[in-house]
């Protein structure tokens, strides 16, 4: 039987063949090697496939949909293929600077006791020629925090301070614990999910920047621009009511007067600098 791999990064695409072979290659040129592409196609029109199958790295191991499945269902169904110990999720149109595998996992292989459940980056954000906008990073310059101090820092911020899928990794056995991502919540799905393991560990945060997230007219995050608002108010209540995350009146407070302003903020820069 093969050894499993340390990493699996994995990758669910749909019409995502303009800037894929920049994500794929990304992940090939770590500096850390033992570990699995997972592609997940869900019923893409281009070329994407193809453009998968011109690879012939045995790592690459492209499964495709029937039909589709809807967005937040291919992460899913993404994850549900990984066999390595951490997992990477990694949008079709991001992509990972050569250090990242290699740092991320280095702090989880060395927590012999699985005390921190997941890590996270700083990160560039680029436009759709790679031209970097600006860096995003936690708000803390601890490098490791509880998870009550992390819950309480990321709703305070207004944000995803912890990341995007490329920014992140975590345990793969966690998620028997929390289970899949939320598909009730789409402009979160990815903050959802990290704050549901962080409810088992916690946070470790690399103040490096280690991966790129593309901000592009065709991205979910231009897309969505209208809802952010309303979905992170949703979140915010949802994690003040949860007892489990020690969220503060306060931190509610903060959180929801800092969100109305920041996402006023972004929905300029996605018109004007996108």
């Amino acid at each position: 039987m093969l050894k499993p791999p340390k990493i699996s990064v994995c990758i669910p695409v749909f019409n995502g063949a303009e800037f894929l072979n920049v994500a794929i290659d990304s992940v090939l040129k770590q500096t850390e090697q033992d570990f699995e592409i997972i592609l997940v196609d869900n019923q893409s029109t281009d070329n994407t496939v193809a453009l998968i199958k011109a690879y012939t790295d045995p790592r690459i191991k492209l499964f495709i949909n029937d039909h589709n499945i809807g967005m937040i269902p291919n992460w899913n169904k993404a994850i549900s293929y990984a066999k390595g110990r951490y997992i990477k999720i990694l949008p079709a149109d991001d992509l990972l600077y050569p250090k990242c595998l290699e740092l991320q996992s280095s702090i989880l292989e060395k927590d012999q006791n699985k005390k921190i459940a997941l890590v996270c980056s700083s990160r560039h954000i680029i436009n759709d020629a790679g031209k970097v906008l600006f860096t995003r990073k936690f708000a803390s310059n601890a490098q490791e925090l509880s998870n009550t101090k992390a819950f309480n820092t990321v709703i305070r911020a207004g944000g995803n301070i912890v990341g995007e899928g490329g920014a992140v990794m975590f345990r793969r056995e966690i998620l028997e614990k929390t289970g899949p991502f939320n598909s009730d919540i789409f402009y979160l799905l990815d903050l959802d999910q990290w704050f549901k393991i962080l409810l088992h560990g916690n946070l470790y945060v690399l103040p490096v920047v280690l991966s790129a997230f593309r901000v592009s007219s065709t991205s979910a995050s231009v897309l969505v621009a209208n809802k952010q608002k309303d979905d992170y108010f949703a979140f915010i209540r949802k994690i003040y009511q949860n007892k489990e995350y020690q969220l503060s009146w306060f931190s509610y407070q903060i959180g929801l007067i800092k969100t109305y302003i920041f996402t006023q903020i972004k929905k300029l820069i996605y018109k004007f600098v996108v």
